[in-house]
């Protein structure tokens, strides 16, 4: 006789698949072509870096700045960024791994994780979008209540509203809840 399965395990599944996807979507983009694992982990993509679909040529674009060992402020806010998802990743690890924690918490953690995927994919399909319109440094913080997003240089009216209808595209947030912000 087939099990039925209620609607608390089929959310649980979604959201297991949904954070599954954005790992592979991430590591796909990343263009490494290899999974973080092992000890081929510790290196690192350049940022700008784009391979052909046969990986027969690797173009990797360098940050004047970082070349003259000065970081940028958006690329310090990215790195912060990271950072900060690297521990909480690490925290819910921890709380899925432990044999202790009550399944209400390790329901919470896998919750949170998938939250925390989807808006890492909205806020890179955000930037990804804003740097095919032409703007080169930007960086998006998308939180339950909002997107947040730094862009560099000078913004024009008609900038303002390409950064908005990208934002609310990419987010379904609403015009009142998309805030930008020039970084000069």
């Amino acid at each position: 006789m087939m099990k039925k399965f209620g609607k608390k395990q089929i959310v649980l599944a979604s959201l297991v698949l949904a954070l599954g996807a954005a790992v592979y979507l991430n590591w796909q983009f990343a263009g490494t072509n290899k999974l973080p694992v092992g000890e081929d982990s510790k290196e690192t993509s350049e940022l700008g870096a784009a391979q052909l679909v046969n990986n027969a040529y690797l173009e990797t674009v360098t940050d004047p700045l970082k070349q003259r060992g000065a970081k940028s402020s958006l690329s310090e806010a990215r790195e912060n960024r990271q950072n900060s998802r690297d521990e909480a990743m690490e925290l819910l690890d921890e709380v899925l791994e432990s044999v202790d924690a009550d399944p209400d918490a390790k329901k919470s953690a896998v919750e949170e994780a998938s939250a925390m995927a989807q808006n890492i994919l909205k806020e890179t399909n955000v930037e990804n979008l804003l740097k095919a319109k032409g703007f080169e440094e930007t960086v998006a913080y998308i939180t339950p209540e909002e997107c947040s997003i730094v862009v560099s240089g000078q913004l024009q009216d008609t900038d303002l509203l390409i950064v908005q209808e990208i934002a609310m595209e990419q987010t379904g947030y609403s015009a009142d809840q998309i805030k930008i912000l020039p970084s000069n």
